[in-house]
């Protein structure tokens, strides 16, 4: 082991500086007594055979932990190949623990733009309110009854201190008064200004200048804060508000106790309860300080810090006080606060920072963020009412922390709306009026809460030190998964525990790992299908014509052209092929049902005001399994022949080129990884082109190989598990199993588990050439391609093996589309299909795709589509492209092979594939 280590020991490039930056590999090493910083220097450089790294000690007042960084040395490793160098180091080194950072586990959306097809963007647009923002830039201090505060209680927050570790803050009117910001401090850069440097690359640029406002807000100008008194220091430890180890704000929370500060407020949060955060929040608890994070926000579970013990954690609602449909929620929820459409003061970058772009104000803030902001600001104004000294005072008395005060006060005192749910937002919503309105003596006791995540049925924090970290990420990631957080890349495995911690969970509890999937078995019909309309248009990262193109030229129009009956004829005639050819797996009664929740939305379709339906989720539903029934099939592929109940209208033009296509697909197989010996899930799917290799996409390479550092112009990866390529359509047959070898050529970037599409998602394998039972399938000649330029060319084809779509532990949100039924169409996951659809967007008018890679489409696919290959049906029926992943309900990406030709990224080998790259 050690070997990502000592790579980036060769390469690195010290700088000296004391930092801790977030995308540059690095790791705290926690001893168990204090080092000589430069004997450690020297120990760890005859460790890893060379000195590129920075190593110091934390902080003065925290001298057992090193910080260790390797500059230049951008994070590209799995968080699973990560925790097994930190481990190895661990053991080598005898320390107590080492946490390593790790790269974004998941999209928040709090911090996107306008923009959807950005990285954050999409998921926000997943689950971000659509609502009109409320006129009355105060409603939010109004419904927390924090203005009836003010007046009866005469407090502002004045005199109390917060800290908030976030992204800094940029210049604006509404939070000049009140910034301590000679106080502040930058732990990313490790520079004392904390001046938020709106980067356009910063996933949350500008957010810590949103957060602040709801707290310090003067009452001078538009918006005005919970706590318009008091004083708040900003303190830069985050770009992203999903963060991985928290080095930075660990950092942070205690340069707030260190700097006086009498509340902490985090608005951030992520997978990794990190040795060094959970401390500090400690110290602070002890220290009499108050702790506040947000719950999360579009990932459904609670995230670290919130789920801490020593936190008060905080849900985000609507205007109307119901959940907000992003907020993470669940039993370690304390109370909630409006987090949708709240006033926030925004700086963004590009605006210029003129006087219009320090005054501007966003009328749609939307996060938990701003919930646990407004929160950290009543708090204040709970400290300012009673002093700090006699809320001290009283704790004591009482055997407990401030916090733990606080908290009882703050739990007691919300206002609880009808049919809420306390299990999982809190007792209620705050009211600030009512918490001061409570003297200390009359504070109950403090209601035990919930903590910390359950992994194979134990608590992450009694887990060995060394092991807590990778056991919260573990358990975070395996929640996800359960409950269907937004994932928009086709191809995610469960993380895999390291082998130290695979070792404690099968000693502990071997039923905890979760079973591998055999993609290609047929799901089983359920015994209820209550939800089954609702659920019925399309699965997670399945792609079919968006909401915004129904009215041009999709299914609208084809009502409009064909007529209702004609439509739901063929609707009718689809499913009925379907239960024909597979009464195994359709549900009838099904099927029925949905035929009747069909027709009558059909025919008010058919009126004059049909265009303004489409926002209507039961029509959108409608439109949707339309398309999917007559427009977008998924036709199953069985040897050189189509199963094809639902071909329909596609008939006339696949059937005439059929031998065209099928060199294509019969080059197609899916991508399997080996997560124990001898059984393999499905991670995606490839294509064989020239020489034994074979084509798919980074992420899914990314999901079993990582990258190591290597010199400028080269690359260097190491597989974490056996992979291979199976083209039985069936995927069944292991005699067309061949190995996959090493990688040839990447793209330049770690893509991870979401869209980016500054990323090239492509990469090339070597492949066995000889399985001993045969040779694979003949591959099309590379030079057979074209481009996506030609606005003649329209229809296209995937080709590839879609996996069966996640089906979460809850759907509660009325648009949330999470399965597609096979009750209802009868699908067979993890096998070869065909998907005929249209391209959508152009390669070059992709907003966000820099580079001019990327075109969107509107066929049919699911995870484990990632890598199908894409074939442009008119002409000689070419390879035109290499699909990436989608979102539900709006549109798939992939890459256009011509462009990717005519301008590859620093990192990949154009020479590889002379004919196309």
């Amino acid at each position: 082991m050690l070997e990502l280590l000592r790579a980036a020991a060769t390469l690195g490039q010290p700088t000296g500086a004391q930092a801790f930056p977030d995308d540059v590999l690095g790791f705290l090493l926690h001893y168990p007594t204090v080092p000589d910083v430069a004997a450690e220097r020297v120990r760890i450089a005859d460790l890893l055979g060379e000195g590129g790294f920075d190593l110091f000690a934390y902080s003065e007042e925290i001298p057992d932990i090193l910080v260790l960084n390797f500059p230049g040395i951008l994070i590209e490793q799995s968080p699973e190949y990560l925790f097994e160098e930190s481990e190895s180091l661990r053991e080598a080194l005898g320390l107590t623990a080492v946490t390593p950072e790790i790269p974004q586990a998941f999209a928040d959306g709090e911090a996107a733009g306008a923009d959807a097809e950005s990285l954050d963007g999409i998921v926000s647009a997943a689950c971000k309110s659509k609502a009109a923002s409320p006129g009355d830039p105060r409603w939010a201090i109004k419904m927390l009854k924090v203005d009836r505060a003010w007046a009866a209680h005469a407090v502002s927050g004045r005199g109390v201190r917060i800290g908030q570790p976030d992204s800094g803050v940029a210049d604006h009117r509404e939070i000049a008064d009140g910034l301590l910001i000679h106080l502040g401090h930058n732990y990313l850069d490790g520079v004392a200004d904390p001046t938020d440097p709106l980067r356009a690359s910063m996933a949350a640029a500008g957010h810590g200048t949103r957060t602040s406002s709801q707290v310090i807000s003067r009452a001078d100008f538009d918006i005005v804060g919970s706590a318009p008194g008091a004083e708040l220091v900003p303190i830069r430890a985050v770009n992203s508000v999903v963060i991985g180890a928290g080095r930075a704000v660990a950092r942070a929370v205690d340069h707030a106790r260190q700097t006086d500060c009498h509340v902490i407020s985090m608005s951030l949060g992520g997978p990794i309860a990190g040795r060094a955060l959970r401390q500090a929040i400690a110290r602070a608890v002890r220290a009499d300080l108050i702790v506040i994070a947000a719950a999360g926000n579009c990932v459904r579970v609670v995230t670290y810090p919130a789920w801490d013990q020593n936190v008060i954690a905080v849900a985000a609602v609507d205007i109307h006080k119901n959940r907000w449909r992003g907020s993470c929620r669940g039993s370690q929820v304390d109370v909630s606060a409006p987090g949708e459409n709240v006033h926030v003061a925004s700086r963004l970058p590009g605006d210029g920072g003129d006087v219009a772009a320090k005054r501007a104000i966003e009328p749609r803030g939307q996060g938990t963020s701003y919930a646990a902001a407004l929160t950290a600001g009543v708090a204040a104004l709970w400290l300012e009412k009673f002093s700090r000294a006699d809320v001290a005072v009283e704790a004591r008395r009482r055997g407990i922390a401030v916090q733990e005060l606080f908290r009882a006060a703050l739990r007691a005192t919300t206002e609880t709306p009808a049919g809420w749910d306390g299990g999982q937002m809190g007792t209620g919503i705050v009211d600030a009026d009512r918490l001061l309105g409570m003297g200390l003596a009359d504070i109950p006791g403090p209601i035990p809460t919930e903590g910390a995540p359950l992994l194979s049925g134990m608590a992450v924090t009694d887990f060995p030190p060394a092991m807590q970290a990778e056991a919260s990420f573990i358990a975070t990631d395996w929640a996800l998964r359960d409950v269907a957080a937004p994932g928009l890349l086709e191809s995610a495995l469960p993380a895999r525990p390291s082998p130290a911690l695979a070792a404690i969970l099968t000693r502990t509890a071997p039923e905890a790992f979760p079973a591998p999937v055999i993609i290609s078995e047929p799901s089983a019909i359920p015994a209820s299908m209550e939800n089954a309309f609702r659920r019925l248009a399309t699965g997670q990262s399945t792609g079919l014509e968006s909401a915004e193109t129904l009215d041009e030229g999709g299914a609208l129009a084809r009502l409009k052209s064909e007529g209702s009956q004609a439509i739901l004829d063929q609707a009718q005639a689809a499913l009925s092929r379907r239960a024909n050819a597979r009464p195994a797996l359709v549900d009838p009664g099904v099927q029925a049902e949905a035929l009747a929740r069909i027709a009558p939305v059909v025919d008010q379709l058919m009126q004059d005001d049909a265009a303004d339906r489409l926002g209507d989720q039961q029509t959108r539903v409608v439109l949707e399994a339309l398309v999917r029934l007559t427009g977008r099939p998924a036709l199953r592929v069985t040897g050189d022949e189509l199963d094809d109940p639902l071909i329909g209208d596609w008939a006339s033009t696949l059937r005439p080129i059929r031998n065209r296509w099928r060199r294509h697909v019969r080059a197609v197989g899916r991508i399997d990884v080996e997560v124990v010996p001898g059984k393999w899930v499905h991670a995606g799917t490839g294509y064989r082109i020239a020489d034994n290799r074979v084509i798919t996409n980074r992420h899914v390479l990314d999901s079993f190989v990582d990258q190591l550092p290597s010199a400028p112009g080269t690359q260097r990866f190491r597989a974490r598990r056996p992979a291979s390529i199976v083209f039985d359509p069936d995927a069944k047959d292991d005699a067309t199993r061949f190995a996959l070898g090493d990688v040839v050529t990447a793209g330049a970037r770690r893509v991870g588990r979401f869209i980016n599409l500054s990323k090239l998602d492509l990469a090339i394998f070597e492949m066995a050439s000889d399985n001993g039972n045969g040779s694979p399938p003949p591959a099309v000649p590379v030079d057979q391609m074209e481009g996506l330029d030609d606005p003649d060319l329209s229809k296209l084809l995937v080709a590839g093996y879609p996996a069966e779509p996640v089906r979460p532990g809850e759907t509660d949100d009325d648009d949330a589309f999470w399965a597609r039924i096979g009750e209802i169409y009868g699908d067979v996951y993890g096998v070869k299909y065909i998907s005929p659809g249209f391209v959508m967007t152009r390669p070059g008018q992709v907003a966000t795709d820099l580079q001019g890679w990327t075109f969107t489409h509107d066929a049919t696919t699911m995870r484990g589509n990632s890598g199908s290959v894409i074939v442009a049906l008119h002409g000689g029926v070419r390879l035109v492209g290499l699909h990436v992943g989608g979102e539900s309900r709006t549109q798939n990406y992939a890459h256009d092979l011509t462009r990717v030709k005519a301008a590859p990224d620093d990192a990949f080998d154009a020479n590889v594939l002379p004919a196309i790259l």
